[in-house]
């Protein structure tokens, strides 16, 4: 089982430019894990997956994120159901995460440079104006305590 110190964070907040969700964490955090799980899904039409309960994360803020893999459109019909969307809810934000196979894929692609690097860094995940949030992957570029309002501590 993943260490708590290593798990990715999964976050929301509301930023100037919009509604965030960060998926972060620390330099040595396993940032393999989620790019493991974009592909399970493009392998997988009609898959669920509930973001905050995978072990390799540790939610804030009482978040949820529910990943779909869509099954494939007939040719020449079109989808507004693909991407982050918010699911109204009376207690905390409630988002599904849908993609068909080869979004999955491309998002999996696309998030390989975070996965390789040791550098702080990050990647949009979404195409925010189309959907309901901006999504950020994040590596080694904020700690938990911007999200928790807990102070922060230099390493010692």
């Amino acid at each position: 089982m993943t260490e708590s110190g290593s798990k990715l964070r999964l976050a929301y907040y509301e930023a100037s430019d919009g509604p965030r969700i960060m998926i972060l964490g620390s330099l040595d955090a396993g940032f393999q894990a989620i790019q493991d799980l974009f592909v399970q899904l493009s392998r997988n039409p009609g898959k669920t997956c509930p973001l905050e309960m995978q072990p390799f994360i540790a939610a804030l803020g009482g978040i949820k994120v529910l990943l779909i893999c869509s099954e494939p459109l007939l040719p020449r019909k079109c989808s507004n159901s693909q991407g982050i969307r918010r699911i109204p809810q009376e207690a905390g934000p409630v988002f599904e995460w849908r993609h068909h196979a080869e979004g999955w894929d491309d998002l999996a692609e696309l998030i390989d440079p975070v996965v390789k690097t040791r550098k702080a860094c990050h990647q949009y995940l979404d195409r925010y104006a189309h959907e309901d949030a901006i999504v950020v992957l994040s590596r080694g570029e904020y700690g938990d305590q911007v999200f928790t309002g807990q102070p922060s501590h230099p390493p010692g």
